[in-house]
C-alpha cells in the first residue's frame, strides 16, 4: 500500500488500512469508508466488505452498473453472507433486473429464513414482476412472523386497491398507520381509496397533510402529487389537475435522472431510434422467415399471439376479455424474453447477429421462453397463448426470428388519450416508463414506437390484426367476435364476465382497478378536457391520429 497517514510516515499495510475502514464504518462515516475501501482495492487488498463499501460509493454517484459488479464479486467470494447477498439482490432490483434479484433473495432466505428484510424484498420483487399471488404469500408470511409489520400491511392494502376491494384496502391501510403513522404506502393507498370511492374531503385532507410534511421523501411526494391530480380530475378541475401531474412528473424525473437520464446513457427512446435506423437499411428478405418454429421446442399450443400496442392503449382490458375464454391462457406482462434480450438486443451488433443466427442458436432461447411460460402459467398445451406486452414492438425483431408463425394483435387507442393517460399515471419506473415523465418526450417515444411497429408489419412475416379500444367499448360483442376469429376461436359468452376473471388474474398494471369494475366509456375522449395542455405535442401525434382514423379536433 502506498497511503501514508501514520505518524511514522510509514506506508500502511493492507490489514492496517482495513482496520481504519472498519473504524469509519463503526463511526457511521460511510462516505469516508467508501473512499478508503476504493483505495485499498486499487492497491490490491481484496475483501467483500471493501467491495461492498466501494459499491456504496458507486451507487451514491449513480454508477449503478459498477456498484452491481462489485457486489456480484463480493457475493461470489462470500456466498453465505446473507446481508451482502440481500444487498446484491436489492441493487439488481433497483436496475429492474427482477428475474436475477428473485433468486438472490430466495438464496438468502434459504440460509436464514427469518430475515424479514429479505422476505419483504422477495415479496416486492414478485410484485414488480406482476406475480401478485406469490407476492401476497410472502407478505403474509412476514405478518406471520411480525403481525404488526407496517410495510407488509400497507403492501397488502395496495394489492387490495388494485382489485378495487376498497373496504379491505382501507382496513389494512388504517391498520398499518396505527403501527406507523407516516407509513407512506399506507397513506397513499388510503388517499387513493378515498378518491376512488368519492370521499373527496377525506382524500384532500390526507394528501394536503402529507404534502405539508417537509420530511416527505421526494419519491413519496410524487405519488401524493399524482393523487392530488386524480382528486382534482375527479372534481372536473382539469387545469389544476394537469398542473399537479406536471409537478409530480418534473420532480420524479429529477429524482431518477441519474439512473435513467444521464448524459451518454442509452434511453428507451434511443433504443427504439437505433432499431428504426437499422431497419430503414436492413433488407426485408433477411427477416421474413416463412417456416414455423421447429416442433418439440415448446408446448403444443393451439395458437401463439403477441398482444402489443403502447402503454395505456387498452391491452389490459383486452387481455382480461380474452382470458375469460376457456380456450385462452394469458400472462400479464411477464418478462419471457430476458435471455434473448441479453443475447441480441444489448449492443449495436446484436441485430446483425440475429438476422443470420442459426436454428441451433435459436433453440435454447425458444426453450427458455416456453419454460418461463409454463413456470408462470402451468400447462398451456391445447390453448391459445396470448403474450401481452404493450411495448412489445421494441422486441418484435426477436419474435420474428424466434416465432415467425406467432400472430400479432395490435391494440390501438386515440393517441391523445394514450399520451395523456401515460402522463397521468405512476408506473414502476424503467427506461421506457421514464420517457412518460415529460409530455413531449412521451409523444416522441410514442411516435418512434408506432414507426417501429409499422416497419415490423412491413418487414416481418407475422399476421397482424388491429383492434381498437373504442370499438371494444362501443360494440363489445362485435369487436370481441372479430378478435376471437383472428385467434381461431369460437365466440363464447364467458368473455362478458371478464371483470371477475381479471380479479382472479391479479393484474398489476395501473389499469387493474378499472378493469375489475367492468366495461365503461369514461376513458374515451378524456383528452378533450386537456386540449390546451396537449396542444404542444399534437404536431408529433397528428400523423398517427390521422393514420388510425381519429377525428383531428
Amino acid at each position: 500500500m502506498t497511503q501514508k497517514t501514520n505518524p511514522a510516515d510509514r506506508p500502511l499495510t493492507g490489514d492496517e488500512l482495513f482496520e481504519i475502514v472498519k473504524g469509519a464504518v463503526t463511526a457511521g462515516d460511510l462516505s469516508r469508508a467508501a473512499r478508503l475501501a476504493a483505495t485499498a482495492l486499487a492497491n490490491g487488498y481484496m475483501h467483500p466488505l471493501l467491495l461492498n463499501l466501494r459499491a456504496y460509493g458507486f451507487e451514491q454517484q449513480g454508477r449503478m452498473k459498477e456498484a452491481l459488479a462489485d457486489l456480484k464479486e463480493a457475493a461470489r467470494i462470500s456466498p453465505k453472507d446473507v446481508h451482502l447477498r440481500n444487498q446484491y439482490g436489492e441493487t439488481l432490483a433497483k436496475l429492474g433486473r427482477w428475474d436475477e434479484a428473485i433468486p438472490e433473495f430466495q438464496a438468502v432466505l434459504g440460509y436464514q429464513g427469518d430475515l424479514v428484510k429479505a422476505r419483504l424484498n422477495l415479496a416486492s420483487a414478485y410484485e414488480c414482476t406482476g406475480d401478485l399471488p406469490r407476492a401476497e404469500d410472502q407478505f403474509r408470511r412476514v405478518l406471520d412472523a411480525e403481525p404488526d409489520n407496517a410495510l407488509a400491511l400497507a403492501s397488502l392494502a395496495n394489492q387490495a386497491a388494485r382489485r378495487a376491494d376498497w373496504d379491505t384496502a382501507r382496513h389494512l391501510a388504517e391498520k398499518a398507520l396505527a403501527v406507523e403513522p407516516k407509513q407512506r404506502l399506507a397513506l397513499t393507498t388510503l388517499a387513493n381509496t378515498a378518491v376512488a370511492t368519492g370521499q373527496f374531503a377525506d382524500a384532500g385532507t390526507i394528501i394536503d397533510s402529507a404534502l405539508a410534511d417537509a420530511s416527505l421523501p421526494d419519491t413519496d411526494r410524487t405519488m401524493m402529487l399524482t393523487l392530488k391530480g386524480d382528486l382534482l380530475h375527479a372534481q372536473s378541475r382539469f387545469a389544476e389537475a394537469f398542473a399537479a401531474y406536471a409537478q409530480a412528473n418534473t420532480l420524479r424525473r429529477k429524482v431518477f435522472a441519474a439512473q435513467y437520464g444521464s448524459p451518454g446513457q442509452e434511453t428507451a427512446a434511443s433504443f427504439v431510434q437505433w432499431q428504426n435506423d437499422y431497419f430503414d437499411r436492413a433488407p426485408s428478405e433477411k427477416w421474413k422467415v416463412a417456416e414455423a418454429s421447429p416442433p418439440g421446442q415448446g408446448p403444443a399450443v393451439a395458437g401463439h399471439v403477441v398482444l402489443i400496442g403502447f402503454a395505456r392503449s387498452g391491452t389490459t382490458l383486452l387481455e382480461s376479455v380474452l382470458a375469460a375464454h376457456e380456450g385462452v391462457v394469458t400472462l400479464d406482462e411477464k418478462d419471457l424474453l430476458a435471455a434473448a434480450n441479453r443475447e441480441y438486443l444489448s449492443d449495436g451488433k446484436g441485430l446483425d447477429r440475429l438476422a443470420v443466427t442459426s436454428e441451433q442458436e435459436l433453440a435454447p432461447l425458444r426453450a427458455d421462453y416456453w419454460e418461463r411460460v409454463t413456470g408462470f402459467a402451468g400447462d398451456v398445451a391445447g390453448k391459445v397463448f396470448v403474450d401481452k406486452r404493450p411495448l412489445g414492438a421494441m422486441r418484435l425483431a426477436l419474435i420474428a426470428k424466434l416465432f415467425p408463425s406467432a400472430k400479432i394483435l395490435f391494440a390501438i387507442r386515440d393517441p391523445r388519450d394514450v399520451i395523456l393517460s401515460c402522463y397521468r399515471r405512476q408506473f414502476l419506473l424503467n427506461p421506457s416508463m421514464y420517457e412518460f415523465l415529460d409530455l413531449g418526450g412521451a409523444a416522441r417515444f410514442y411516435s418512434a414506437v408506432m414507426r417501429l411497429s409499422a416497419m415490423a408489419r412491413e418487414k416481418f412475416a407475422q399476421t397482424w390484426l388491429d383492434t381498437r379500444h373504442e370499438a371494444l367499448v362501443d360494440d363489445f360483442d362485435g369487436e370481441t367476435r372479430r378478435v376471437l376469429e383472428f385467434l381461431g376461436l369460437k365466440w363464447s359468452a364467458d368473455v362478458r364476465g371478464f371483470a371477475q376473471k381479471a380479479k382472479d388474474l391479479a393484474l398489476w398494471t395501473p389499469s387493474s382497478a378499472q378493469v375489475v369494475q367492468g366495461l365503461n366509456s369514461d376513458s374515451v375522449g378524456q383528452w378533450r378536457h386537456y386540449r390546451e395542455q396537449l396542444d404542444p405535442v399534437l404536431p408529433t401525434l397528428r400523423p398517427w391520429i390521422e393514420k388510425f382514423g381519429y377525428t383531428p379536433y
